[in-house]
């Protein structure tokens, strides 16, 4: 690992290596567009090309070795991402920036959000880069908590870089108390439950007169008329097969 990054730093000062004194400055015969795209040079290509080689590996310790490097360094980008956007916000002239967003950028603009509110996050002290997990959407889980909610996931452990988003979501939830259930919010969900009922009492209904002779619907008492099943179905017993099918 030491030696490709050795490797790295050597091709990178070449590539930046200052001209003879002897050299005649090039001059562009068309002035170049700001924002224009720059084909990267030799070096470029080839320090890209060795950062995104896979390092031969044989042991544990190797492994662990190349995946905590490229673990740190995906925290890094996503990181200066959002330094980059939040500096862009408050140097572009108004409009420039959601433009820029809208149709310069490979993201969308929530997630452009998330960048910058983890970037501010980490710049203003408010979390911490080495508990910072490895992507934005796991750290915005954090930022985006209350100071007593962050408080308390950092008395439970939750504040580490390898916490996972699931782990952030529910410890949210079980500090937030559920909305409180409006009758029409009730309403719809006892008619949709209504609904899903009926069709699944009409599949069993189907099924007990097509296989067993058997209509649930049109027996005496309890027995059918035809066969004379005694039909011994409490209601709760219909209720957790609806349920089982359901799952």
């Amino acid at each position: 690992m030491a030696n490709v990054k050795s490797f790295m730093k050597k091709v990178a000062e070449q590539g930046k290596a200052a001209p003879p004194p002897d050299a005649k400055p090039e001059v562009a015969s068309t002035p170049v567009r700001s924002g224009a795209a720059v084909a990267p040079s030799k070096a470029d290509r080839r320090a890209s090309d060795i950062s995104d080689a896979i390092v031969p590996c044989h042991t544990r310790q190797e492994f662990a070795q190349e995946i905590r490097y490229h673990w740190n360094r995906s925290r890094k980008e996503f990181l200066s991402i959002g330094r980059y956007l939040n500096r862009a916000k408050e140097i572009l002239p108004h409009g420039d920036f959601e433009a820029m967003i809208e149709s310069d950028m490979p993201f969308s603009v929530e997630t452009a959000f998330r960048f910058r509110a983890v970037a501010e996050a980490v710049d203003t002290g408010r979390l911490s880069l080495d508990v910072l997990p490895g992507a934005e959407s796991v750290a915005y889980q954090i930022v985006t908590m209350t100071p007593d909610e962050l408080e308390r996931a950092k008395a439970q452990g939750l504040i580490r870089p390898d916490v996972t988003r699931r782990q952030l979501i529910d410890f949210k939830r079980s500090l937030r108390p559920p909305k409180d259930v409006t009758p029409n919010d009730r309403r719809r969900q006892l008619l949709a439950d209504y609904a899903r009922l009926r069709v699944r009492m009409a599949e069993i209904r189907d099924e007990l007169r097509r296989d067993h002779g058997i209509d649930p619907e049109h027996d005496d008492h309890g027995r059918s008329g035809r066969t004379g099943v005694t039909i011994d179905v409490e209601a709760e017993d219909i209720g957790a097969d609806a349920e089982d099918q359901e799952r």
